[in-house]
């Protein structure tokens, strides 16, 4: 019996000073681009002016403008998000949502609404945290209504919609609106046909508690009671895991969405045909997706597009796009296997689409 216990605590020595040389060796990765990566990219990035000045065809400098206005909105947003979805991963158990949640779906539903009005977060947030809540078993249908709801009705999103539009305030109260309704709507249809089995990837575990964290070891009635320094020691190492994890996709993201946007010019309207709002819908829905902006700052690029296109378009450039874009989707690729990904966009795209129809035939009763 001794022999025993004393081979199972040598193995365990042994794989965690396995996974510490793993951990060091990434470590030095990092470090090595640190130290010969950024320069090189920056003598590259300053070379690019020159090139589209000889060239001008060449709008590399253009695009390289557009990626770093689109990571300048981005990174600070995600670092928020990375923020709180490693609180949740460090301090909420599955035991806890278990013994704190709504017992009701209907319950649940009101909270992740609530939840979303009351978290000033874009979309740029929102993917970590309900990656988290789903592994901590949050049930769907309300983790799902709460990845939908938080980027379209957060007190920034609304506040710089009704400043946007502070003439046509209608264009505030009817995002607002479509934005519960959508999120709701996309949470019951996961009640009406449930998700039977895991959605998320088994490699999500892994990169989220990462390779010396000792987090998963530690539970709260049978394991071992850690101190509180601890906590924020394995905090602080969710914080980077996640940071590093998200800024490739994130940055991967902005490149496409630069590259397309520099692509539409300064007037994406008349890349369009305007006459039908058959048409105007879904191409300002895929304008919206492409662009990836945040829902912070899209208002301002609807307004610019309002008086050349019909309202119902617009609606739905500002509902669509907070809840799906290039960055989201990608993020959701991740975490996320891909039978669900396909459900939850061709969800979100066919309710979006019927909602911008439905303001388009109510819109002259509301003004």
């Amino acid at each position: 019996m001794l022999k025993t216990e004393t081979e199972a605590k040598t193995t365990s020595q042994v794989e965690k000073a396995s996974k510490a040389s793993k951990a060091k060796r990434a470590n030095s990765a990092n470090y090595l681009f640190l130290i010969a990566g950024v320069p090189l990219v920056a003598l590259i990035i300053a070379m690019f002016p020159a090139l589209q000045a000889r060239n001008p065809w060449m709008l590399v400098n253009t695009i390289i403008m557009g990626v770093a206005g689109l990571l300048l909105q981005a990174v600070p947003f995600t670092l928020i998000g990375v923020l709180v979805s490693a609180a949740v991963e460090t301090w909420i158990t599955a035991d806890f949502i278990e013994k704190h949640a709504p017992k009701s779906i209907a319950n649940g539903f009101l909270a992740a609404i609530l939840a979303g009005v009351c978290v000033p977060v874009c979309d740029c947030v929102v993917v970590p945290t309900f990656s988290r809540l789903v592994a901590r078993k949050l049930p769907l249908p309300c983790a799902v209504t709460f990845l939908c709801a938080v980027p379209v009705v957060n007190p920034v999103s609304i506040w710089a919609t009704w400043y946007a539009f502070a003439d046509v305030p209608a264009v505030a109260v009817t995002r607002v609106a479509l934005g519960v309704g959508v999120a709701l709507l996309v949470g019951v249809s996961f009640v009406i046909f449930p998700v039977k089995s895991q959605v998320l990837r088994e490699k999500f575990f892994i990169k989220s508690c990462g390779s010396t964290c000792d987090s998963c070891d530690f539970d709260n009635n049978d394991g071992p009671l850690i101190s509180f320094k601890d906590h924020l020691k394995i905090y602080a190492h969710h914080v980077y895991a996640d940071f590093m994890r998200l800024m490739p996709i994130i940055l991967f993201g902005t490149t496409v969405a630069s590259i397309i946007r520099v692509w539409l010019g300064a007037d994406p309207a008349s890349k369009i045909n305007t006459t039908t709002v058959f048409v105007a819908i879904p191409a300002m829905m895929l304008i919206a997706y492409a662009s990836s902006l945040c829902s912070s700052s899209d208002a301002v690029i609807a307004r610019s597009l309002a008086a050349s296109l019909p309202m119902s378009s617009v609606i739905v450039f500002l509902l669509f796009g907070p809840m799906l874009d290039i960055k989201n989707t990608l993020m959701l690729i991740e975490d996320f296997k891909g039978k669900f990904v396909i459900r939850l966009t061709a969800t979100i795209v066919v309710i979006c689409l019927l909602a911008a129809l439905l303001v388009h035939l109510a819109w002259g009763v509301m003004l």
